[in-house]
């Protein structure tokens, strides 16, 4: 390869490679036709994938990548060949994303199917604003009614939340 002179000769290198390299791909897709008895199509169902999941979140588990397992104990839906994952938040989004080929390439293999695909939703947790307890006050509230004892306690030791 030649250093070129001026601009007009890098922008002709340039084009001449990306011609190369659009004619190329083709090249090889004539010498190597996919062989339709190589591609795995295996059904498989929630149970099939849990099982499989099971397996692959003890593996985790052997290697101390807890973050990984707890990620794989989110609900989980199949549908046909897609795999969805419903997850907690952006940082469960986050580690999920970077541990998603790797899954891919797990699930292709055990369940012998090589069109499998994994996504995933975030599902913000189901409690309401209303039901978060930020003040001593509404934490008592929230005890004394899941605990009518605490009212009693409460009562005979002269207790208060605010001091």
């Amino acid at each position: 390869m030649t250093i070129p002179a001026s601009l007009s000769e890098v922008k002709s290198q340039v084009k001449n490679e990306a011609e190369e390299s659009r004619q190329a791909p083709k090249k090889e897709e004539q010498k190597h036709p996919i062989d339709q008895s190589e591609v795995q199509r295996t059904p498989f169902d929630k149970g099939k994938l849990g099982a499989v999941l099971e397996d692959v979140i003890a593996g985790y588990k052997q290697q101390k990548r807890l973050i990984e397992s707890t990620l794989l104990k989110q609900p989980f839906e199949v549908n046909e060949n897609s795999v969805k994952f419903f997850l907690n938040g952006e940082l469960q989004e986050h580690r999920f994303s970077q541990l998603r080929p790797e899954l891919i390439g797990i699930f292709r293999k055990k369940l012998e199917n090589d069109f499998v695909e994994i996504n995933f939703e975030i599902k913000e947790d189901a409690v309401s604003e209303e039901s978060k307890l930020y003040t001593s006050t509404d934490k008592l509230a929230y005890l004394t009614k899941k605990s009518p004892a605490l009212k009693e306690l409460q009562k005979r030791f002269g207790l208060e939340t605010d001091f």
